[in-house]
């Protein structure tokens, strides 16, 4: 039913918690698992910040980039007997995903959301809302267990 199986992972504490519960449905579907961490674009700041040059804020994605693919094989050593694909992509996040959705044929996302309620949700926004919205695919998010859900 779902070949591949999507998990956007942003390296929280509530992580392992996340791909557990992927792992769990790709063992019962027999799909394989597509790690994505999303690293934010920093290249807008260059309009605002005089004294981030280009080649600066390169240096800075790569520098990420290298350490989130050092934390995705730490993760993908954790899934035994599943097939995994790890990616890293920069640039805005819930972009990102369903553009890797629909690039790599994905059946299923799962994703965590942070559960943030009123004015920090106004604030900083949902991805997994604007993921959940856009998706050309079922979305199964995971409110971790230790989060509390705060009313709007």
């Amino acid at each position: 039913m779902f070949g591949r199986i999507l998990v956007p992972v942003d390296f929280s504490e509530y992580t392992h918690e996340i791909v557990t519960c992927a792992v769990e449905l790709a063992k019962r579907f027999g799909s394989e698992i597509h790690l994505l961490h999303v690293v934010p674009s920093m290249t807008h700041l260059t309009h605002y910040e005089s004294f981030l040059a280009s080649e600066t804020v390169v240096t800075i994605e790569k520098g990420i980039q290298e350490e989130v693919e050092k934390d995705l094989r730490k993760t993908a050593q954790a899934i035994e007997g599943i097939p995994v694909t790890k990616a890293v992509r920069t640039g805005t996040p819930f972009v990102e995903i369903i553009d890797y959705v629909r690039q790599n044929d994905i059946g299923l996302i799962v994703m965590g959301t942070h559960g943030r309620g009123g004015l920090e949700h106004i604030l900083i926004g949902s991805v997994a809302e604007k993921v959940v919205r856009k998706s050309p695919c079922p979305v199964l998010t995971i409110r971790p267990k230790d989060k509390q859900f705060s009313m709007p």
